[in-house]
């Protein structure tokens, strides 16, 4: 499938839900502006404010997903590509993969890290709670730490959910939520102080890390997620990594 035949669909902006406050088109634009202001930086970022543990993390996603040659993937919110390109890595030359995310910038570097690496992947800027792309289009939809930066999370999921094929899985990487409650804590004392601090000495900028550290404290728990998975069509297990740093839902659609 070619991504020509892929886009079959308009794009209509979704405008519905709120998050604490911040109502849809309002986030949507913060978060626009977000990662246009940190893009340049966003992978020195994750790499240090995880101690080099997302790209692992990623992995998991490729391994535990079943991503293998001849599949079409599609990696919503692609961002910097990092997970877009392990997939196409994956894959070699056969099947397909498309990154789409809103953000220009993002893309930009995105499509930089893909040419370094001589991975072929077709990246489309596009709404992912409007994804153009005709119902039962992918064997796999992956998502890395996006959801909670959704304007509607279940608008978003329904998305992703609509464009996969019945038996498809949908593979979501999301900030973690340890079961320990001091490793909670302690974890939740590391994004508002340690990374925030990375953030800022990379960009200069401390509003963007705060934003990223109060989304992972007010995010769903891992059973409020997996119910939400399931009000879309899906039957879902929650997978932690890293005693619970990371986590990892992987969505069979039904």
């Amino acid at each position: 499938m070619s991504v020509a035949q892929a886009v079959e669909r308009p794009q209509p902006l979704n405008s519905s839900a709120s998050v604490r406050g911040m109502g849809e088109e309002e986030k949507r634009r913060f978060v626009h502006r977000l990662f246009t202001n940190i893009a340049p930086r966003y992978d020195w970022f994750n790499r240090l404010a995880s101690l080099g543990l997302d790209q692992r993390w990623r992995q998991e996603v490729v391994q535990r997903g079943g991503i293998e040659g001849g599949l079409r993937v599609l990696d919503v919110c692609a961002g910097t590509g990092d997970l877009a390109c392990l997939c196409a890595r994956r894959q070699g030359r056969t099947g397909l993969v498309i990154g789409v995310d809103f953000n220009a910038a993002m893309l930009a570097r995105a499509s930089v890290k893909q040419c370094s690496h001589g991975l072929h992947v077709d990246w489309l800027q596009g709404d992912a709670q409007a994804l153009p792309f005709a119902d039962d289009s992918f064997d796999r939809v992956v998502i890395g730490f996006s959801t909670r930066n959704l304007s509607d999370l279940t608008a978003g999921l329904r998305e992703m959910v609509r464009v996969l094929r019945p038996g498809g899985k949908l593979l979501i990487l999301e900030t973690g939520r340890p079961s320990n409650a001091l490793m909670r804590a302690g974890y939740l004392l590391f994004l508002f102080t340690v990374a925030r601090a990375i953030g800022f000495v990379l960009t200069g900028r401390l509003w963007p890390f705060t934003y990223l550290a109060r989304s992972v404290q007010g995010f769903l728990t891992p059973q409020q997620f997996i119910e939400r998975l399931q009000t879309v069509g899906t039957g879902a297990v929650y997978v932690p990594l890293s005693n619970g740093l990371a986590s990892l839902y992987i969505a069979v659609k039904t």
